[in-house]
């Protein structure tokens, strides 16, 4: 069972204690924007930097610890140590300068996309440990589209039908379908790739699950810059899939496919919170990448 957030941020100074005896770390001003985490730069007993980081507990980030320590800094910041009795309460390599790729405008899209799906690359690379603990793709895109077939027939938002059931089909489908299986990062949006001096750029924040490679190449595609406000939207996209399917290895229709299949499930997902206007922006988007996987 799952504090609420009102809990869980009564609870923070705790174990913020708790987490600098047991470390013996000294403190900085937290780092700003964490929506569900308080995360500040700590000072180690020898010296060394990094950061202290505090999440909300939930389903997506329970294993957030076990897929940096699989990952060992592939492509990823390392983790330093988890609190034994607490995984939500992470000591992990500091980033510097630390600046989120969401930030770097000055930087073509095509650059930043081929950087991060680099990244992603160079975590998959990994593989899969012979035991572990995350969530199957395959298990939670099965449950997203039932859940957004549900949001369709009860909330009767005014969506292209056949869209609907192509994205539900394709989470049903796509997993099924793929070469081979690794530790998805999960969010993979420019927001969580920062600047680093270990490596130009790693990534943070993983929600990780193990499955299609695919799976996790939407939000960068998508959130990159917004290729869908293109004059030419589909020679657009198709050109931002051809670039992440040359640096990832995978094939262009799935990646398109995936996109398909998270856009649709975002738009009902918006709906149900009352934001007609975005879910209806992400099935715009939705039928421009089913043009492009085909």
């Amino acid at each position: 069972m799952w504090p609420t957030e009102e809990d869980w941020r009564a609870s923070v100074p705790r174990l913020l204690r708790r987490a600098v005896d047991r470390w013996d770390l000294r403190t900085g001003a937290p780092f700003g924007g964490g929506s569900v985490s308080h995360v500040l730069p700590v000072t180690t007993s020898d010296g060394g930097e990094a950061v202290l980081k505090l999440s909300f507990p939930h389903r997506e980030a329970e294993h957030e610890a076990a897929a940096l320590a699989w990952w060992d800094g592939a492509g990823a910041v390392r983790l330093l140590a988890v609190d034994p009795d607490d995984p939500f309460v992470l000591l992990l390599e500091r980033c510097r300068p630390g600046t989120r790729m969401s930030d770097r405008v000055d930087l073509h899209a095509s650059d930043r996309l081929r950087t991060a799906a680099d990244l992603l690359a160079g975590a998959w690379a990994t593989g899969v440990p012979a035991a572990d603990p995350f969530e199957r793709v395959a298990d939670v895109a099965a449950g997203w589209a039932e859940l957004l077939e549900e949001r369709m027939r009860t909330l009767a938002p005014p969506f292209d039908p056949g869209v609907v059931r192509r994205g539900a089909e394709l989470l049903r489908t796509l997993p099924g379908g793929a070469s081979r299986s690794v530790v998805v990062h999960g969010d993979a949006n420019p927001g969580n790739v920062l600047a680093s001096d270990r490596a130009p750029w790693l990534l943070i924040d993983p929600k990780p699950m193990v499955g299609d490679p695919a799976y996790d190449l939407c939000p960068l595609l998508v959130q990159v810059d917004d290729p869908f406000g293109a004059a030419d939207p589909v020679r657009t996209v198709r050109d931002r899939v051809a670039l992440l399917a040359d640096v990832t290895g995978e094939s262009t229709e799935r990646i398109a496919a995936w996109c398909t299949a998270r856009l649709v499930e975002s738009a009902l997902w918006s709906v149900s919170r009352g934001a007609l206007g975005a879910g209806q922006d992400a099935m715009v988007r939705a039928a421009v990448t089913d043009r492009v996987a085909g």
